[in-house]
């Protein structure tokens, strides 16, 4: 039968508590501290990774140099500068496509009549097509009367 598997966060909390003065346990205190708890010693490869990611957390980062800290202020000088550029950039890029969307919008409002206008002329041209079709249609059936009319004569 296997032993109970103990989750990572259980362990990293029982690093916690085996940590003194912010020196982290060893991996055999550690992994002897897992038998008297949870009954298992957990995988060595897992217990000394989840050391290690402990370690990580905990170290603190190494303090800079001088050279290291005006070559960090340089850069970061130029990317608030960059910074200021692209939001110069953006703000004429907003301002010019707002104006161009503003002359369409009027562009738009000018020519909607027109197209209107178009529209109830087309209306207009199909009405007086169908006129001009009947009329044809009237004709045709006039001249046959007065053609057979003519003939009975």
């Amino acid at each position: 039968m296997y032993p109970t598997h103990v989750s990572d966060h259980d362990i990293q909390l029982l690093i916690r508590e085996l940590s003194r003065d912010n020196q982290l346990p060893s991996g055999a205190q550690l992994r002897t501290a897992m038998q008297q708890r949870f009954g298992s010693r957990g995988g060595v490869t897992r217990i000394y990774r989840l050391l290690a990611s402990a370690r990580a957390k905990s170290a603190p980062p190494p303090p800079p140099n001088i050279a290291e800290m005006g070559r960090l202020q340089t850069e970061l000088r130029n990317l608030r500068e960059a910074l200021q550029l692209a939001d110069h950039r953006e703000q004429a890029h907003q301002s010019r496509w707002a104006l161009e969307v503003d002359r369409l919008r009027q562009q738009l409002a000018t020519l909607e009549p027109l197209a209107l206008q178009a529209k109830t002329a087309l209306d207009t041209a199909e009405l007086l097509r169908r006129q001009l079709h009947a009329a044809y249609v009237r004709i045709a059936a006039l001249e046959a009367q007065l053609l057979n009319a003519s003939q009975n004569e």
